[in-house]
């Protein structure tokens, strides 16, 4: 018992499901009731707004100052559709803006980078305009 909480190790892990202090809904609490099978949710991906084509996959977490989020599925994932991933730390700044901690993990790898509303929209964009060209149902 660690913290009053049981944790399992295979393979020397801890099983991701006696991680957690807090519910994270009904089918994360009933997935994490079976030995030999495993799940990790996906933050966000990016999408084409009228192919919905994926076009980033993105790892969101509050802004605590932290260092590190476990991104690995979301690199294989990205990786594996080419397409960039993003590791986005956020915090509310005034009611309804927010600023970003953004760290490019997948194709074009970058340290983190500081932005504003305005800049994030505009990468976000950039990654929809760069699509559109090829895009089979949208606007060109």
């Amino acid at each position: 018992m660690v913290h009053g909480t049981k944790f399992i190790q295979i393979k020397k892990k801890i099983m991701a499901r006696y991680t957690y202090a807090f519910s994270n809904g009904d089918y994360n609490d009933w997935h994490r009731k079976y030995d030999g099978i495993a799940m990790i949710d996906v933050d966000s991906v990016e999408c084409c707004q009228y192919c919905y084509e994926p076009l980033a996959i993105i790892e969101t977490c509050y802004d605590k100052d932290q260092k590190y989020k476990a991104t690995t599925l979301s690199k294989i994932i990205a990786e594996r559709l080419n397409i960039p991933c993003f590791l986005v730390f956020y915090k509310q700044t005034t009611h309804g803006s927010l600023t970003f901690r953004i760290k490019r993990i997948r194709s074009s790898k970058t340290e983190f980078q500081l932005m504003n509303e305005d800049q994030w929209v505009s990468t976000l964009r950039n990654l929809h305009l760069n699509h559109s060209k090829n895009c089979k149902k949208g606007e060109k």
